[in-house]
């Protein structure tokens, strides 16, 4: 039987202590972000409207990044047991964020990363009415394709508001239409139930209890707005970055060649890093999705000499850079070329080249 395509990488991160999951710090890093977002989310109310608005965009930033810690425990990254990596996931994803962690594993985990940036088969290349397809484009009405040639690239980032409540809604869907074990077994499953209470208690403690404890209603429901429309942007900027200006995909030969060659890794420091929970390290997330966000900086050389071994682009930007290739990737959407990803063509293999800078 041949050897698996990634066991010479995964001997090298084994022999260097990376595939460990540090429970410790995963929970570390979780208590101190709700500590400070607890802090934050108090001090509003002990300020007024036009100062609260100043520290507005500072609770949104580690909102998003105690959201984002989520995303490692749906991925089993966080911890070695399955129970820390679910509790982990269910505290922060719909307990804090109000978003079902199911749906996000099944959009992200199952759909995004088997498939990232192919055609008809990764949900984040989606989003109506903007496209990131030609043959979305070229399928669309006369008036959806004026806005995505020459308006979508304009007012993609105001409309990123609005991301962080449609996840949320997304979620509330799936959970409606998604709540027995199979189609077969009508039983209510286990994680349905605790990822519906767990929604349906961050509603009580984020908009009716404060309401209950006298604040005036207007001021909660505007603050929770506010604040998770910025929370949406945050993560959009977050996640646009590692893929956005990467090849659109129509088939492919490797996947392995696929997770590399459709994402970025963002050069931004630790302290960026930090705020990233390691979506900095696209490349080495795609290629690893169970490995700690702790241990990918150690994971990135191996991971880079293991593409360039083999001839596969690794690229890497600064955070400004990778903002703007994705703007322009956005308003050239309507007229760029999904590709064939196979190393046998060499004009493929040129246009992966062409399409990076």
């Amino acid at each position: 039987m041949a050897e698996h395509p990634m066991a010479d990488l995964r001997r090298k991160l084994h022999a260097a202590g990376l595939l460990a999951k540090p429970a410790g710090k995963s929970w570390t890093k979780v208590i101190f972000l709700f500590i400070i977002v607890g802090v934050l989310i108090f001090s509003h109310t002990q300020i007024t409207i036009i100062q609260g608005l100043i520290l507005l965009p500072i609770t949104a930033l580690f909102a998003t990044t105690l959201s984002m810690t989520a995303h490692e425990g749906v991925h089993s990254s966080a911890c070695n047991s399955k129970w820390g990596n679910l509790s982990l996931a269910g505290l922060v994803f719909p307990l804090f964020s109000g978003m079902s962690m199911e749906y996000w594993r099944v959009k992200h985990n199952i759909k995004h990363h088997a498939h990232p940036n192919v055609i008809d088969k990764d949900p984040d290349i989606y989003a109506w009415p903007i496209t990131f397809t030609q043959e979305e484009y070229e399928s669309s009405g006369v008036i959806r394709k004026f806005f995505q040639k020459h308006i979508q690239a304009w007012v993609f980032w105001p409309i990123s508001l609005l991301v962080g409540h449609l996840l949320r809604w997304d979620g509330i869907r799936y959970l409606i239409s998604h709540p027995f074990i199979s189609k077969k077994n009508h039983r209510f499953s286990k994680i349905w139930l605790a990822d519906t209470g767990l929604v349906v208690l961050h509603f009580f403690l984020w908009l009716v209890l404060p309401i209950q404890l006298g604040m005036p209603w207007q001021t909660v429901v505007g603050f929770y707005v506010l604040l998770w429309a910025l929370v949406g942007t945050i993560l959009t900027g977050i996640f646009i970055v590692g893929h956005a200006g990467r090849p659109i995909v129509v088939e492919y030969d490797k996947n392995w060649r696929l997770q590399i060659e459709t994402a970025r890794r963002i050069k931004i420091g630790p302290i960026g890093s930090f705020f990233f929970v390691g979506l900095d390290y696209q490349i080495e997330h795609h290629l690893l999705p169970a490995l700690s966000h702790f241990n990918l900086p150690k994971a990135a050389p191996m991971v880079k000499q293991y593409a360039e071994e083999r001839g596969w682009e690794y690229e890497e930007v600064g955070f400004i850079s990778a903002l703007w290739s994705s703007t322009v990737a956005l308003k050239n959407a309507w007229k760029t070329p999904s590709i064939v990803i196979d190393t046998t063509i060499e004009a493929n293999a040129n246009l992966v080249e062409d399409l990076s800078h």
